[in-house]
């Protein structure tokens, strides 16, 4: 899979792009400001429909403007003709996306059409912050590798929304009932209770019956998620399994010095059973208001000696540990479906040194995918054979313009001669 036309229109400071990328390397150099990461977001958020650098899409648009645009095509290689893609964010209005000039309203659709990887200088908080992020990590090389994950996967949220819908109402109706129970003592204290005519206590027989059908949804609803958790958990397991041949070998290259071990915390204790856990944490989970357990609180566990690897790792080492797991992700999903993914590079000097930097981008160009990477100045190391760098381009910024050129002459590398 690789992009072959390129058009931002609008898109942070980028007025309007029209590039012809190369199937291989593509450099984005400048100047800081000049857009270099606005081009690798435009790609990124015309792959998921999303930013990796704000939650809000009016700071995407160009100033003084209403809308941005943004269209690609994609080339898959058992294709005889390429995907359009195209992408308009209009202020106010959600996102218009069209697959060949047909319109979509379903981002699996989107996902499907073209698939990317990103490596940027926040990257490392796949590893140091909460665990959704790894969550997400193992499920996206699971969603493009099983048929069956994408299925399952929204069977269950369907079901967790459900079940957390009701412990919500379950917890709201305790609280009524205990707002009557205070009343109804209070009643007892006066002297006309004995006129009372007890109609409260039919709301006590009307909150019943909620509460045992409440009880008979809630036995339906946990049969189907630990039914499901086991399913996603098995394939969750399994692509781990594959992942950590391939990725095991790329650490000997990235860190030698270490021995990282990855384990999958299921989102419930190993051994224990998962139905008789959510039974046992039932009243809790009512207080809460959600599900504490089931294969939607699961992790992927990375430790260095047995401990956290986020504690033990360097802010450098955690970068090329994150780079290894996405190039893992890319050389396995390339075995096992014949697709290649497309690598968005973001700033690729930040906090790595020249070798680490050479090691990196010589596993890339063994991969053959597509890569995007923005940096300061022209890079253009020796690992580049000589007679096939029709296969490398640099895109030259300065405030937003653009010019390409393929490379043919020696660069730099933060002003130090590459070779």
């Amino acid at each position: 899979m690789f992009i072959k036309r390129l058009l931002i229109n609008d898109f942070r400071n980028l007025q309007y792009l029209d590039l012809n990328p190369s199937a291989g390397f593509n450099f984005i150099c400048g100047p800081n400001g000049s857009g270099k990461t606005s081009i690798i977001e435009a790609i990124h958020y015309l792959a998921l429909a999303r930013s990796f650098r704000t939650n809000s899409y009016q700071y995407l648009i160009r100033q003084n403007q209403s809308r941005f645009n943004l269209y690609a095509v994609v080339q898959e290689d058992d294709q005889v003709l390429p995907t359009s893609i195209g992408l308009m964010r209009e202020r106010g209005q959600d996102a218009v996306i069209k697959l060949n000039a047909d319109q979509i309203t379903r981002m699996l659709e989107l996902i499907d059409h073209i698939c990317v990887q990103l490596i940027h200088p926040q990257g490392v908080e796949l590893i140091t912050k909460e665990a959704e992020g790894r969550r997400g990590f193992i499920d996206w090389g699971v969603y493009y590798s099983d048929p069956e994950f994408k299925e399952l996967w929204w069977q269950y949220r369907k079901i967790l929304k459900q079940r957390n819908a009701l412990l919500r109402q379950e917890a709201q109706r305790g609280r009524k009932r205990a707002r009557n129970a205070q009343s109804f003592s209070a009643w007892q204290q006066q002297p006309e209770f004995s006129s009372y005519d007890m109609s409260y206590d039919r709301s006590y027989e009307s909150n019943d019956n909620a509460m045992w059908q409440s009880i008979d949804q809630m036995a339906i609803w946990d049969d189907a998620l630990v039914s499901l958790s086991l399913q996603i958990t098995e394939k969750r397991l399994n692509y781990l399994q594959q992942l950590q041949e391939i990725l095991q070998d790329i650490l000997q290259e990235f860190l030698p010095h270490f021995k990282l071990k990855f384990e999958l915390n299921f989102g419930w204790e190993k051994g224990q059973d998962l139905r008789a856990l959510l039974a046992q944490n039932l009243e809790k989970d009512r207080v809460l208001g959600y599900t504490l357990y089931g294969c939607h609180r699961a992790d992927l566990k990375i430790k260095n000696n047995n401990i956290s690897a986020g504690a033990t790792l360097s802010r450098g080492q955690l970068k090329m540990l994150v780079y290894a797991m996405r190039l893992a992700q890319g050389m396995l999903l390339k075995q096992q479906t014949g697709r290649a993914c497309i690598y968005l590079i973001d700033d690729l000097n930040s906090e790595l040194d020249d070798h680490s930097q050479r090691v990196l981008l010589n596993t890339l160009l063994a991969c053959k995918h597509q890569v995007f990477i923005s940096n300061i100045n022209a890079l253009q190391p020796d690992f580049f054979p000589p007679d096939d760098r029709s296969d490398y381009q640099v895109f030259q910024l300065q405030d937003g313009q653009i010019s390409a050129s393929t490379v043919d002459t020696v660069s730099t590398v933060d002003g130090v001669d590459a070779n």
